[in-house]
């Protein structure tokens, strides 16, 4: 991931190359296996580049409630499945 500074600050900051204002079912299934895999929550917010909310919603199943269980089935088909 690039880094930048802030300009006034120059503090180093994170550069946000992709920013999702929702997330599709794909993006949602993606969510899952990185939780199945261990990444922590923050981590799936920021490497999809959305909001916090939006996968909370994913993973409360209010939203592309059938993720998990693609998401599941993806990672035993490559057998890395970690739960």
């Amino acid at each position: 991931m690039a880094t930048m500074t802030h300009p006034i600050t120059g503090d180093e900051l994170n550069d946000i190359a992709v920013k999702r204002p929702s997330l599709s079912f794909e993006n949602a299934v993606t969510a899952w296996v990185m939780k199945l895999q261990g990444e922590t929550f923050t981590d799936i917010v920021q490497k999809l580049g959305t909001n916090a909310n939006r996968v909370g919603d994913v993973f409360r199943s209010e939203v592309h409630q059938d993720a998990k269980a693609k998401a599941i089935s993806i990672l035993k088909k490559h057998k890395s499945l970690l739960i």
